[in-house]
């Protein structure tokens, strides 16, 4: 006497054919970071092609006396 083996192969329900709830997080949390990398590459492009428009004004010289600033000409007598 043969037996034979049958394989019954049934589908899961629908309710688990999609992805579960840590892998939606995981999915939400690496889109995230994908968007912040966009927006992180934008800024540097738009800095890198008009590096003086992110400067300001003024500058940490602007403060600073005749000697420390770099004029030297009346310190040497």
């Amino acid at each position: 006497m043969r037996v034979k083996a049958v394989w019954v192969i049934s589908s899961p329900p629908l309710a688990l054919v999609g992805v579960d709830t840590e892998q939606r997080t995981a999915l939400a949390f690496v889109g995230l970071l994908m968007l912040f990398l966009v927006f992180l590459l934008v800024r540097c492009f738009r800095i890198l092609l008009d590096p003086y428009s992110r400067m300001p004004a003024s500058s940490w010289t602007d403060h600073k006396e005749g000697l420390e600033r770099g004029q030297f000409d009346y310190a040497l007598v």
